[in-house]
């Protein structure tokens, strides 16, 4: 028997029908793109697990930088709390300087006809009861307070005089603040 071909395909204008011109593109061209497509999703695939392994990466990372923190938290803590007693102490020396400074100053400017009974120095006043043997000494020592320096807003809140002709009183003031003082430093 002799081989009969069998073509399912008119051969006569097919190629001019729109499916004759879909069928011969798509055998000639569709290949291409389904082969660059192809090859496009086994990047992308690939590239996936590059992904992944940068994300595994990153969270080893993470875990050991938190493991870190976590281990030198109590440090930080201590560290932090021996920051603030440094600051707490550096704040006290610098009181303690301005104070000193007013003690200082009051010892300078004071005449020798007044005696202080009672001096209480803070940070931003200083409040002082006295006696004086006269009224020049009580003048001059409140004409030397009035040209301080380092004292401002003079109130002499009580005056009296008690049996044996001295003049007592009571004397507010507001301490100056000075740079070398607010610094932390001697002027």
């Amino acid at each position: 028997m002799p081989a009969i071909n069998i073509n399912l395909l008119p051969q006569k204008d097919f190629e001019k029908t729109p499916l004759g011109k879909l069928l011969s593109w798509s055998l000639s061209y569709g290949r291409y793109i389904i082969i660059c497509t192809e090859i496009i999703v086994l990047l992308a695939f690939i590239y996936r697990f590059s992904l992944d392994r940068k994300i595994t990466d990153f969270n080893d990372e993470i875990d050991q930088k938190s493991a870190i923190i976590q281990a030198n938290q109590e440090f930080e803590g201590k560290f932090r709390n021996l920051q603030g007693r440094v600051g707490q102490i550096g704040g006290l020396i610098t009181d303690q300087n301005l104070m000193v400074q007013v003690i200082h100053h009051l010892e300078q400017i004071t005449p020798e006809g007044i005696k202080l009974t009672t001096l209480n120095i803070s940070n931003t006043s200083v409040s002082l009861s006295a006696s004086a043997n006269s009224n020049q000494d009580l003048a001059l020592f409140i004409y030397q307070l009035k040209t301080s320096n380092l004292l401002a807003q003079i109130n002499l809140t009580s005056l009296s005089k008690n049996a044996g002709g001295q003049a007592l009183f009571t004397i507010d003031a507001a301490v100056r603040p000075r740079p070398g003082a607010l610094a932390g430093g001697t002027p």
